[in-house]
């Protein structure tokens, strides 16, 4: 081959995470010539520094707490020494263990040029790769997000831990401060604070993971608090300084009230930027918007044939989100007719103990759009469903938001395995049940499903209610 002689591909992938490696494949077994550019290595965040590592650490942290909690279940309750090393090369032994789902030489089987290097759009059609030209009847940039560095005065020369450097390390701060309140935030508040660290969190908005409803933000907060992590919402940092070996950070709140916290380290967790620097997008002319690539329904740039799918555009930033948009864009991209993207029904979960898992509106939400007479709302505590009495997992509950006709709205569990109990109310939604026939469903016993059975049926309690009212009138009208 001539030197800096272009290769043709069919597809272009930037990016080896989620979004790309599902786009590559798809487009690989569709019989196409696909070119799949990573810079670092396969599996993006989800595999290294996401989903996988800290849902591990989620489950030595849980164990931990069950351990001394030990007397629920009529065990003696045990002094858990927890020695970071352990736990954080016990966490790499199950990334590794899956790994192998994303080696190189697995996509290079279906076809796939699987480069390794810096890529960057020359035109419409050309990437360079440290040299190495290709050409594409269709490029896509899947190129993901990290996390956004607040502008706090001296915290970038004082120094800050991410999900991403932590994980790279061995040790566990004393005592910590963590910026930003969101699913990220939240999740690692509980694993350090299981793991022994003081917790305090800092959010600038008014509430923590505020899309969540609003009776599933009280409840987590009042268990977080009684875990001993300290949630400070509505306040901002403003400036990090150095004092006999501490960081010192100063809060301020929306009045101008100001406090100083003294702490051991610093975690930031206040929002993601997109990895689009260096892409030579604007010589392309694909538009962006605060860094993220503007996509269209169909997920399609500014750029006819130049695509971009996971969390570079901004939408929603999950690992599932991600493989479903690919699958999407795989199919607007090869074949005619295309389909648009739709996130009425795509759940996701948030991994604290209990989790929380969340399909369509919130309770709020509802009625904003149909007016607060037009929603009903049926819930049941965890504390009436004999297997979470049992499992001694009863501090949370199961929401079910409706119009007055029983049409699923949305739905919100916080409970034990809430994110693969949420998987029903998602079919439920997309075979458009009602809560009635959603009430019909017969479950194992004893099982959480019994918590989605008893919400949906307290919807034939409202029916009840309307009918004997009704009836009632008619008496008292003949009664005259």
């Amino acid at each position: 081959m001539l030197l800096n002689m272009p290769e043709s591909f069919d597809v272009v992938v930037i990016g080896g995470g989620t979004a790309g490696l599902v786009t590559a494949s798809g487009c690989a077994r569709l019989g196409r010539k696909v070119a799949l550019i990573e810079r670092e290595k396969l599996g993006g965040d989800c595999l290294w520094t996401g989903c996988v590592p800290t849902k591990a650490l989620v489950a030595s942290a849980r164990l931990a707490h069950q351990l001394r909690h030990a007397d629920a279940y009529g065990l003696e309750p045990q002094s858990v020494r927890v020695t970071p090393k352990s736990v954080m090369d016990s966490m790499r032994a199950q990334r590794h263990s899956i790994e192998h789902h994303d080696d190189p030489a697995k996509f290079r089987a279906l076809g796939i040029d699987v480069i390794f290097g810096n890529a960057k759009l020359i035109s419409r059609k050309e990437v360079d790769v440290d040299g190495r030209r290709l050409i594409a009847k269709d490029i896509v940039i899947a190129t993901g997000t990290r996390t956004s560095i607040p502008p706090v005065e001296g915290l970038a020369e004082n120094g800050f831990l991410d999900h991403v450097s932590f994980l790279n390390q061995d040790s566990f701060p004393s005592s910590l401060l963590i910026l930003g309140g969101g699913y990220i935030g939240i999740e690692f508040a509980q694993i350090f604070r299981r793991f022994g660290s003081e917790v305090v969190v800092v959010e600038m908005l008014d509430e923590i993971i505020n899309k969540e409803d609003a009776d599933v933000i009280a409840r987590l907060r009042r268990i977080l608090g009684d875990e001993g992590i300290d949630i400070r919402s509505g306040w901002g940092a403003k400036s990090v300084r150095l004092d006999a070996g501490k960081k010192v950070v100063r809060i301020e709140n929306k009045l101008g009230e100001t406090k100083e916290l003294r702490v051991d380290e610093i975690f930031v967790a206040s929002g993601r930027r997109a990895n689009t620097e260096n892409l030579g997008l604007e010589a392309a002319g694909v538009k962006t918007n605060r860094g993220f690539v503007v996509v269209d329904k169909y997920l399609q740039t500014s750029v006819p044939r130049i695509w971009a799918c996971g969390d570079v555009h901004g939408g929603m930033q999950f690992t599932h989100v991600a493989a479903y948009e690919a699958v999407k864009l795989v199919r607007n991209m090869l074949f005619p007719g295309r389909s648009p993207v739709s996130y009425d029904n795509i759940p996701w979960g948030l991994y604290t103990d209990p989790e929380v898992g969340h399909i369509g509106m919130t309770e709020s939400e509802a009625k904003t759009a149909l007016g607060a007479e037009n929603v009903r709302c049926y819930s049941v505590e965890m504390a009436e469903v004999d297997r979470a009495v049992v499992d001694r997992t009863t501090g949370g509950f199961v929401k079910l938001v409706c119009d007055k006709r029983g049409r699923i709205l949305g739905a919100h569990a916080l409970c034990a395995n809430a994110s693969t109990l949420i998987e029903t109310l998602v079919l439920a939604r997309q075979k458009k049940m009602t809560v009635a026939q959603l009430a019909g469903l017969v479950s194992p016993y004893p099982s959480l499903a019994d918590a989605l059975g008893k919400a949906a049926s307290m919807y034939y309690q409202d029916v009840a209610k309307g009918w004997l009212g009704k009836v009632g009138k008619k008496i008292a009208k003949w009664s005259q």
